[in-house]
């Protein structure tokens, strides 16, 4: 792990591209409608039964980290959150998602935009979220590919 020598936060590649500065959750959450705070916090409850994780806030977001961001929640809006989880292939055909991002081929950011508790807890979701976090454990290395991280 690399820390940056600014801000102190913990990165798996050395001089790793962030926004450096001294954020908190509660930075991202303030002024936030109280029903999408309960909503950033069921999808936080919803991902430690999945695994532990670190929380990772930055100027414009949260990121969720294991040995790389895997997740992030991107925007508290008045009824939702929008979030997005990294895997290492695209599934287009999955309805939860309303865009996704090709980075270099190597990586996919699926965008979300959850509404209630049930958008969570969907097998659908959960399936991805549960991928998501394995890439942030790089199984997906372990496992056989060989192509270097960013």
């Amino acid at each position: 792990m690399w820390t940056c020598p600014k801000c102190r936060h913990q990165f798996y590649n050395k001089n790793q591209s962030h926004s450096c500065g001294s954020y908190t959750v509660d930075d991202f959450l303030r002024g936030k409608a109280d029903e999408s705070i309960r909503l950033f916090e069921s999808f936080l409850q919803a991902y430690r039964r999945i695994g532990p994780f670190e929380l990772h806030p930055v100027k414009t977001r949260v990121a969720l980290l294991t040995q790389m961001r895997f997740c992030s929640i991107n925007k508290i809006g008045s009824n939702y959150i929008d979030i997005h989880l990294v895997l290492v292939q695209p599934f287009a055909g999955a309805a939860c998602f309303y865009k996704i991002e090709n980075l270099a081929d190597r990586f996919f950011v699926h965008h979300a935009r959850l509404y209630k508790d049930c958008d969570i807890t969907s097998a659908e979701l959960m399936k991805f979220m549960e991928m998501a976090w394995q890439t942030g454990q790089r199984l997906h290395v372990r496992s056989g590919n060989s192509e270097k991280e960013q």
